[in-house]
């Protein structure tokens, strides 16, 4: 991971040189590209670190995991917002429905199938594929077979996997269903996600 910072740090300064070069001229322009140049080239270091990232093994949930990817800068700005509101809702939801962080387990098997546990007890289950950072996971019939699609990349203590927040949070909404948490509705936390553009919603994970 230093490699990481060392490679922002480079990303960062070349940006702004850029910035400084061309800020006489068109300083909108300028700050677009500097900050597109930085984009691509961090972009580019996270996907040589994930391509190849080995997912199966037994993982501790960490905490809910989000993001918001869009390439409007002022509406990634207006949005944190919302999002810090939506982080302390999901987390608390995630507890009420048994995700709880350091309890909860996410198993990824060598033949392609995968369980959510708490403690003892399994919460959900189905099988899933790694192509690329690219992870589907399809879960069993008491999830009527959800399907969602997920971008894995590294982090510092282990990895997150990020999926689209509708279907997150219709994973969330079905295990509160099953496993019969009466007053864990999803209402709240949907209605603050529907103001969040280009918003992903997903699992903390480390070993």
């Amino acid at each position: 991971m230093k490699k990481t910072f060392a490679f922002i740090a480079a990303a960062v300064l070349l940006g702004t040189s850029a910035f400084a070069q061309k800020q006489n001229s068109d300083p909108l322009a300028a700050l677009k590209s500097a900050a597109t140049s930085m984009a691509e080239s961090i972009l580019g270091e996270v996907i040589t670190q994930t391509v190849g990232y080995k997912l199966e093994g037994e993982w501790i949930y960490n905490g809910m995991a989000s993001a918001i990817q869009t390439e409007n800068a002022l509406a990634t700005i207006a949005a944190s917002a919302y999002k810090e509101n939506l982080d302390k809702k999901m987390n608390s939801y995630l507890s009420k429905v048994g995700i709880k962080p350091g309890v909860a387990h996410v198993l990824f098997n060598a033949d392609g199938t995968f369980a959510i546990t708490n403690g003892t007890r399994q919460i959900a289950g189905g099988n899933y594929t790694l192509e690329g950072s690219e992870v589907k996971m399809k879960f069993g019939k008491v999830y009527n077979y959800l399907s969602m699609t997920g971008t894995l990349s590294a982090t510092l203590s282990g990895c997150q996997i990020l999926f689209d927040a509708d279907k997150f949070i219709s994973f969330l909404g079905k295990t509160a269903k099953i496993l019969k948490k009466k007053k864990a509705s999803t209402n709240g936390i949907g209605a603050v996600a529907a103001q969040v553009n280009g918003l992903k919603l997903g699992f903390d994970l480390k070993k």
